[in-house]
């Protein structure tokens, strides 16, 4: 029976014991693109639960296409079923679909 933390013997100092605490470092900003850079956003007014719908949608007339032997139709079947935006883009990706237009997701 080993004994309790409390009356265990005291372990040797080791480098990695010794360890001290450094203050946070703040990375630099990126730097943002300039505003009169033309952007592949698209509007805004798609909202994030249209998006995932449209993607939603491309991806069941993809499936209607598949063989069920495809392991693709399976995971595009798991993604839909799931509502899984990753992973629709994912497979939608590997299976050479287009993107579906999207808006960044929200920041936090």
């Amino acid at each position: 029976m080993s004994p309790s933390p409390k009356h265990r013997a005291p372990q040797p100092s080791t480098p990695d014991s010794e360890s001290t605490v450094r203050e946070r470092v703040t990375p630099a900003p990126a730097p943002s693109a300039p505003l009169s850079a033309p952007s592949a956003a698209p509007p805004a007014s798609l909202s994030s639960r249209d998006r995932l719908e449209g993607k939603l949608k491309v991806a069941r007339n993809v499936l209607a296409n598949l063989s069920t032997s495809d392991d693709r139709a399976r995971l595009l079947h798991v993604a839909i079923m799931r509502r899984d935006e990753a992973l629709l883009d994912g497979v939608l990706s590997a299976l050479g679909v287009p993107s579906v237009p999207s808006i960044p997701p929200p920041s936090r």
